[in-house]
């Protein structure tokens, strides 16, 4: 739950709490231990689990096959050194993999001239995004305005859809009462950016986030995140007409929870309604490398294990490549070897110490609706 803490800056010191967890003492988030933390040890991990087994298998397929070997995904989630870059350059397009094609009747998705189906995802949207950083830093769930359209001709032009957060203010909704001045700091983030360089089948080639002018700094997590909901609720295109249980998966690297990750979406078509579809999606990320610094872990710290995964449902407009609704959850936990010096106590008389392990772990859950849904949405 959200904790009342005085000031208006409150929202923004729980957003620094995230993965600062494992350095900051206002946190209170620093363990050490003699053995590496267990990744699935949390609360809520079958809620992560790919509902689907062959999806599973063609995710871990995928990945194996990035790695470069013939015994599965990166064990720790981590790519080794140099093989992520080889695998996919950062930049480079999205890749899609049609597993099967379902049953007939199909359709064709990426039906439509190119500036077409990338026109197709401006206009208004809203995204609600609610997000916990560690097991005692709950952060507001806020409600995001955007509205979507192309880069300026100087700034990329239609290869770039950029999201602009019109509007930002705390959800109704709330897991606790939240202190005085919570929705001015949040409304801070109004004229930030959010930008995804897109192919014309909807494939991501590059992801950034751009805080506004008066935008607080320590909310830049909180934006990130909504970039990378954003990314989630597009749709690379299959190049293939598709029926009902057609599957596919989309390989991109990009930026998640502070990591550089390569990610890989799997989507599965359970109806189809006229020019609609409702997809599933399974997303499993492995970090690229292990140097990895962000601003929250203390330096020297060394990134050993990830998991990283993502579940939800999305419905598709034949045509487009931004989904008009979608509800995505997603989780990151990460485990550090502490910086050089810090050990842990020994687990019995004279035993030497071991090395300490720092452990992170970011949850949310975004909502996202666009164009007529949510023109739809508002009357009611």
């Amino acid at each position: 739950m959200t904790r009342p803490m005085p000031g208006p800056l409150a929202i923004a010191l729980a957003l620094s709490c995230g993965v600062a967890a494992l350095s900051s003492a206002a946190c209170d988030e620093k363990k050490t231990s003699d053995t590496t933390p267990s990744l699935d040890a949390s609360a809520g991990t079958d809620k992560y689990a790919t509902a689907d087994p062959k999806l599973e298998r063609a995710l871990q397929a995928a990945a194996s096959a990035s790695a470069g070997n013939d015994n599965g995904p990166p064990p720790n989630g981590i790519f080794s050194p140099g093989v992520a870059d080889r695998r996919h350059p950062k930049g480079g397009p999205t890749t899609v993999e049609t597993l099967g094609d379902g049953t007939e009747p199909r359709i064709a998705l990426n039906e439509g001239a190119p500036d077409a189906i990338r026109a197709s995802s401006y206009g208004p949207a809203a995204l609600e995004l609610g997000m916990q950083m560690g097991p005692r830093a709950a952060v507001p769930t806020v409600d995001l305005g955007l509205s979507i359209g192309a880069a300026k001709k100087d700034d990329g032009g239609s290869d770039w859809l950029v999201a602009e957060l019109k509007k930002a203010s705390p959800a109704k909704e709330q897991f606790g009462d939240l202190p005085p001045g919570t929705d001015k700091a949040i409304a801070t983030l109004e004229g930030s950016l959010l930008r995804i360089k897109f192919a014309t089948d909807g494939g991501e080639s590059d992801v950034q986030m751009t805080l506004g002018k008066q935008a607080l700094a320590e909310l830049g997590r909180l934006a990130q995140n909504a970039v990378e909901a954003l990314t989630f609720a597009t749709v690379p295109l299959p190049s293939k007409p598709v029926g009902v249980g057609a599957q596919w998966i989309a390989e991109s690297r990009m930026p998640l929870s502070g990591l550089d990750v390569i990610a890989y979406r799997a989507f599965r078509v359970k109806s189809i309604d006229g020019n609609r579809v409702h997809l599933s999606l399974d997303v499993k990320a492995y970090a690229t490398t292990s140097d990895t610094v962000m601003p929250e872990v203390p330096k020297g710290a060394t990134l050993q294990q990830v998991d990283a995964q993502a579940q939800g449902e999305l419905e598709l407009v034949r045509g487009e490549v931004l989904a008009r609704k979608a509800d995505i959850q997603q989780r990151v936990v990460m485990v550090f070897t502490a910086p050089p010096g810090t050990q842990a106590p020994p687990t019995q008389p004279g035993q030497p110490p071991a090395p300490a392990t720092l452990t992170g772990q970011t949850m949310s859950q975004a909502t996202f609706v666009r164009g007529d849904d949510l023109r739809a949405a508002l009357k009611h």
